[in-house]
């Protein structure tokens, strides 16, 4: 199980560099407890979102500046019959997944797509650098299991291919 928290800088400029985040970040992230799973910062509106491994133990009340983080939708639940020779395409790296190459553009690949070896199929942004996630195999996309916008682990299953033949 895991906790997450958001805060924002509590002045009222929000004119802070990436630098005085990182360090706010930082400092953060040393006078909270438990073992921190994920870090993620946003330049608009300056906000970190901090998730443990293990809730940590309960302690004196937060800051008036830290708060729940709302809970992100599901993604969609897995089908009930694989086949065998399912390929999963996984997260190379931590970072946002987006299934096309432009807010408001049609998604790379669908449900039923059928996509050549090589064929983008999502992106991850790590570090403002967009990377491309493309198929290894030619094949028909079985199941999509994270939503565009979602922050994605390393290793995380992405997307699964039934191969073609």
């Amino acid at each position: 199980m895991s906790t997450e928290a958001s805060t924002t800088r509590a002045e009222d400029s929000t004119d802070m560099t990436v630098e005085e985040l990182r360090a706010h970040t930082l400092r953060l992230a040393g006078e909270l407890p438990g073992t921190l799973r994920r870090i993620t910062l946003r330049a608009g509106a300056l906000s970190v979102d901090v998730e443990w491994e293990n809730p940590p133990a309960p302690t004196a009340p937060a800051a008036p500046a830290v708060q729940a983080a709302p809970v992100a939708a599901a993604a969609a639940p897995e089908p009930e019959t694989a086949p065998a020779d399912l390929v999963r395409v996984t997260a190379p790296l931590v970072g946002t997944y987006y299934q096309a190459s432009s807010p408001g553009a049609e998604p790379l690949v669908k449900v039923g797509d059928t996509v050549e070896a090589g064929q983008q199929l999502a992106i991850i942004e790590a570090m403002k650098l967009l990377n491309s996630i493309t198929a290894e195999v030619k094949g028909t996309v079985h199941a999509i299991h994270v939503q565009d916008g979602d922050v994605v682990e390393y290793a995380q299953p992405l997307i699964d291919l039934v191969p073609a033949g």
